[in-house]
Order: structure tokens, then C-alpha cells, then sequence
């Protein structure tokens, strides 16, 4: 306890590993893997965050590592780094090896880029966590509620479309929908490609 109060007094970062105050029921990272357990997100209830209806693994409070496209991310975890993609949407191919990129496909990386990189996350999951390349599946959230649901934010700004792969459906409909007013309204890559 002497050695916290010394760290807390000299301003170093205390984690969750050093006060022991990790929650068996979220799969969260431990102190040494470099998520910031002084985020106001890493203290909200999981449970209050959009997930499947039985859900495949617990809730993953993690950092973002790296941007690959509009809908596949890097996250550190306590489980060590995942490759994540994320469930519902589609995002413009990027050609990260040359110039045949699809419409909105830089706009799509920066915009998430700007968004949640280098920034710590929640993932919830949905019936199936695992891909046929071994990539996570997940939902993302950058804090409680509809505006923290950022698939349905990307979706709602015309980032990205919808794309339902079974058995992760739980919210296609409401991504539809959220495309939908996108579309409708012309935004991001429905007024500027033609799709």
C-alpha cells in the first residue's frame, strides 16, 4: 500500500493490476499491457453496452493499437493483440500495397483513424467471436449509448455500408436503418461514390 501512495503521490499512473481491482467478469487487459485504466470508459457497467443475446466472450475493455481499414482494427487486450473486425459494416477496400483503392476507402481509414486510435475502447460480442481468418469479431463502443455504438456511427455518416454475416445479425436491421438515412441524405460515400 506504501508503494501506491508513493506512486499516486509522485503522479505515476496506478493500474488496475497494481490495486487489484481488475473484475473477473470482463475481459479486460492487465496493468502491463498498456491500457489507460485512468479513462472515465474503463468505469462504466459493460452491461450497459449494445451486445448479441448470448453473447460469445464477456466484455473487452481494450486499446487501440492500430487502424488497419474502415472496419478491421489492432487492439490490445488481455488476451495480448487482436486483429478485430468489426461486425455489420463494410468499409471501402484499401489497397495498402498500391493505388486501386475503393471509392471513400481513405476517407473511411482516416475518419476511424481520427477517431478511436491510440484511444481505449470497449468490444461486446455477439454469437460467434472468430472469423475464417482468425480475426475477432466484435462490436465497438466509445462510451454508453447509441452515440457510442460507433458502427452505427459510421453507418449514420455514410463511412461504411452494412454487411450481416450469420450468425452475427443481432442489430442487422438496425444498421439497415441507419444506412438507410445515410443513403437517403447523401452522406459520406453515398453522395460522393456511386455504390
Amino acid at each position: 500500500m506504501r508503494i501506491l501512495l508513493s506512486a499516486l503521490l509522485m503522479g505515476c499512473p496506478v493500474t488496475a493490476k497494481d490495486t487489484g481491482s481488475q473484475s473477473a467478469d470482463v475481459d479486460t487487459a492487465p496493468g502491463d499491457t498498456g491500457v489507460s485504466w485512468d479513462d472515465p470508459l474503463a468505469d462504466i457497467d459493460p452491461s450497459l453496452l449494445d451486445q448479441g443475446a448470448a453473447p460469445c466472450r464477456e466484455p473487452a475493455f481494450v486499446s487501440v493499437e492500430e487502424v488497419v481499414d474502415g472496419d478491421t482494427i489492432r487492439v490490445l487486450s488481455g488476451r495480448g493483440m487482436e486483429r478485430v473486425r468489426l461486425i455489420g459494416i463494410d468499409a471501402p477496400e484499401v489497397d495498402h500495397d498500391g493505388d486501386w483503392d475503393e471509392c471513400w476507402a481513405e476517407e473511411a481509414l482516416a475518419h476511424v483513424e481520427a477517431t478511436i486510435a491510440q484511444s481505449n475502447v470497449w468490444l461486446t460480442f455477439d454469437s460467434e467471436c472468430k472469423d475464417d481468418y482468425d480475426r475477432t469479431l466484435a462490436y465497438v463502443h466509445t462510451r454508453p449509448g447509441d452515440q457510442g455504438f460507433f458502427q452505427r456511427t459510421l453507418l449514420l455518416d455514410g463511412w461504411v455500408s452494412t454487411f450481416a454475416v450469420s450468425p452475427n445479425t443481432t442489430f442487422e436491421t438496425l444498421f439497415g436503418n441507419d444506412e438507410a438515412q445515410a443513403r437517403s441524405s447523401g452522406r459520406g460515400l453515398w453522395g460522393a461514390c456511386s455504390r
